[in-house]
């Protein structure tokens, strides 16, 4: 199967992976959105197919309203003795697993430690029996970023045995923001392949030693060099049926987010080098037989809300109701959109692409309902009280127990007397523009073109809504569909 970097443009911010069989399993970070922890499958390693995800909703109060740049940070998922395993640390109440016998689910959640500050679990289920936790620190929360502890775990995984041993100290070999280690055995060695020196400028380690509490010794197997691939790391390594080994790891790009790239592995001198002489590569070929695995993102939410949404907190059945076809969000209060859990948003899965809605307004005094695209600085088309409104949002984090400051101003009005409209959002080299009108064929633009921005550690992300802007509940609005076509393949709008 012959690959071209990224193999997925969504943001699958620190993806992880394993195999099972014949088949790859993959999990990624996601924050504030529920639910989270997507499940990803393939068999080529290049095609994906999202069948689930591990946490329907995270167990903590805070999380029935969004919560940017907290909940889930870089899990892992593993397989062992006929059971998946997914390990993750929420940074301020600590460390989960989620297992399951279906990788498509259900999942148990187990609260395994409370605890502040641990991040970037991976559990090793040894050979000789013994289960282990890597994880690293989070500096915002136990004021360190460059080390690596080890503890060990119950013989099922869900229990913190001890206090740990320091393995990998960053500072001793001037790496910093230390994070994401992997545990892997193999061939008699234990190994922590971790990323170092920060998002964007940094570089994956690989750390081996012969006992598992170390020590460990270092050295450096992808870094960016002359390639315009920054920061290659964070990610998962995994063999194929035929023995050839593979690095998954994330790109950042901005507001598109966090992008999967794979590179092979080969052993040179004991070490795995990744890419081509410790360098990422622009394509490849898997040798595996071609999937045909892909992400949806249109939706005539037929018999349920498609596998691709996310809301942007703990649910809450009130926010909706299945028409079969068609969606009914209810008008919610919500001081701004920022702030509102049910902001139902997707993952883009391409850089350029039209994403249409077509919607009917029940609304009362208050109610707006429209797209948006999400981010620290966020654009949104609503229809409401008989007008077309393109509103801006600017939002400022203060601290994760602090709400964020968050200001919405209107950049255009348009008078429109009727209850259905359809908007289209265009996204194209990181910008977005907004077309509204009565069919596809014929769309109005409004506004101007926007840069697009990344939000709380995650990429924009493209959505739906229903909200009351005087902070009571008000009526609702009828999704009809939202279809999204990746390019622009058609250019009557504007």
């Amino acid at each position: 199967m012959h690959y071209r970097n990224p193999i997925l443009w969504g943001d699958y911010s620190d993806p992880d992976v394993i195999r099972v069989g014949e088949d790859f399993y993959l999990t990624s970070s996601s924050f504030t959105y529920v639910p989270g922890l997507p499940i990803l499958h393939s068999r080529d390693l290049v095609h994906w197919e999202q069948i689930g995800y591990a946490a329907e909703r995270l167990p903590f109060e805070r999380y029935n309203r969004p919560a940017h740049k907290c909940g889930t940070w870089a899990p892992s998922i593993r397989w062992h003795n006929g059971q998946f395993y997914v390990y993750v640390c929420l940074p301020d109440e600590g460390l989960l697993a989620f297992t399951a016998e279906n990788p498509a689910g259900p999942w148990e959640c187990h609260y395994v430690k409370d605890v502040c500050g641990w991040i970037d679990p991976c559990p090793l289920f040894a050979s000789d029996g013994t289960v282990w936790l890597v994880h690293g620190f989070a500096a915002s929360r136990a004021g360190i970023n460059n080390l690596l502890f080890v503890h060990r775990l119950s013989d099922d995984g869900l229990q913190v045995l001890d206090n740990g041993v320091l393995v990998y100290d960053g500072r001793l070999h001037g790496d910093v923001t230390v994070e994401g280690p992997k545990f892997y055995e193999r061939d008699g060695m234990y190994w922590i392949l971790c990323p170092a020196g920060g998002v964007k400028p940094g570089y994956q380690l690989a750390l081996r030693s012969e006992k598992i509490e170390g020590p460990y010794e270092r050295r450096v197997v992808l870094q960016q060099g002359k390639t315009g691939i920054n920061g290659p790391h964070q990610g998962g390594w995994v063999d194929d049926p035929r023995g050839q080994h593979w690095f998954l790891h994330f790109q950042d790009v901005g507001a598109y987010g966090r992008i999967c790239h794979l590179q092979p592995v080969n052993w040179s001198d004991g070490w795995p080098m990744m890419g081509a002489g410790g360098e990422p590569v622009s394509e490849g070929d898997t040798g595996l037989p071609s999937f045909p695995g892909s992400v949806p993102t249109s939706d005539d939410f037929l018999e349920t809300i498609g596998i691709q949404w996310q809301w942007q907190a703990n649910p809450c059945e009130g926010w909706y109701r299945l028409l079969k076809p068609g969606l009914r969000l209810y008008a919610a209060p919500a001081s701004d959109l920022f702030s509102a859990g049910q902001f139902l948003s997707q993952l883009m899965q391409s850089h350029a692409f039209d994403m249409d809605v077509s919607l009917q307004l029940h609304g009362h005094a208050g109610d707006a309902a429209g797209i948006a695209m999400m981010g620290y600085t966020y654009y949104s088309l609503a229809l409401q009280e008989r007008h077309v409104v393109l509103r801006k949002g600017t939002a400022v984090e203060k601290g994760r127990w602090v709400p964020a400051s968050v200001e919405e101003s209107t950049e255009e009005t348009r008078a429109w007397d009727r209850q259905d409209v359809l908007f289209r959002m265009r996204v194209c080299q990181g910008k977005v523009s907004f077309y509204y009108g009565s069919c596809p064929e014929i769309l109005e633009p409004i506004g101007e073109t926007y840069a697009m921005t990344c939000g709380g550690w995650t990429g924009a992300r493209p959505g739906i809504f229903a909200m009351n802007l005087r902070g009571t509940w008000g009526g609702w609005a009828d999704i009809r569909y939202v279809h999204v076509h990746a390019g622009h393949p058609d250019d009557s709008a504007g």
